[in-house]
Parts: C-alpha cells; structure tokens; sequence
C-alpha cells in the first residue's frame, strides 16, 4: 500500500500541476483527480481536460462537453445531455436533484450517494458535476 501512495505521489507531482479537487467513494479512494490547469485524471491517466467555464475536452483536445444556454450541457454536436446549474445541481428532469452539500458530499435528494469532493470548493462544484457526469455516463 505505501509503495503504491508513493508511486501515486511521485506521478502527481512529475505532472506539474498542483491538485484542484478530488472526487472520491466512500472509502476516501479518489476516482477522479482534476489539477490546477485542467487535467483531468482518472486511474493515474491524463483522460482531458474542463475550462473555468466547464468546456471538456478529450486528451487530444477534441469538445466533448460544454455548457449552452439555461444551464443545459450539451455534446460536441449540440444535443442536449442534462442540466447543471453553477453550484453543481443537478436536473435530470427527475424531480429530484442531484448536489453537493455544503461539506462536499454528493446528495441525491436527502440521501449521500458515497462521493465526496476534497477538498471542498464550491467555486468547483459544477465543473465537478460535469466531470462525474460524463464519466458515470460514458466511462473514461
């Protein structure tokens, strides 16, 4: 276990950007890892990249996501994927929303869903919901 939290360790730090957030279970093991300039890291791999203004890219720099008009996150071709407001709330058209609380914890409605984000920053909530949402919906 030490040796992997060093090899982790020493690989964060060859990559020369500082940590911006962590998304992680409910066992504190971080799924996904977005740096300073980003980088979006999953598994120790470089998978894209999200502006301030939420645009994802793929690692060659290919649009995968962005935000349009009413909060509406759309694909590279414009169609419509889901809602997401600027604090991170998600609207599925459910009726029940998905959001990050106040100490970082993902909540459906009332209920924890077992992911946090560390540290908490809620200037990063959205852009954190973006990220979580395309990778539970189309993997890395």
């Amino acid at each position: 276990m030490k040796f992997f939290l060093i090899i982790s360790v020493l690989f964060l730090a060859s990559c020369g950007a500082e940590t911006d957030f962590e998304i992680k279970d409910e066992n504190g093991k971080t799924g996904i890892l977005v740096q300073t300039d980003g980088n979006i890291i999953v598994d120790n791999v470089v998978t894209g990249k999200i502006t301030k203004d939420g645009t994802v890219t793929d690692k060659d720099g290919k649009i995968i996501a962005k935000i349009g008009k009413n909060d509406i996150i759309t694909n590279s071709e414009g169609d419509a994927l889901i809602k997401i407001n600027e604090n991170g709330k998600i609207d599925n058209g459910s009726g029940v929303f998905i959001q990050w609380s106040d100490n970082g914890e993902l909540m459906k409605g009332n209920e924890k869903v077992g992911m946090k984000m560390s540290p908490v920053k809620k200037d990063s909530y959205r852009n954190a919901s973006i990220i979580l949402f395309l990778y539970l919906s189309f993997g890395k």
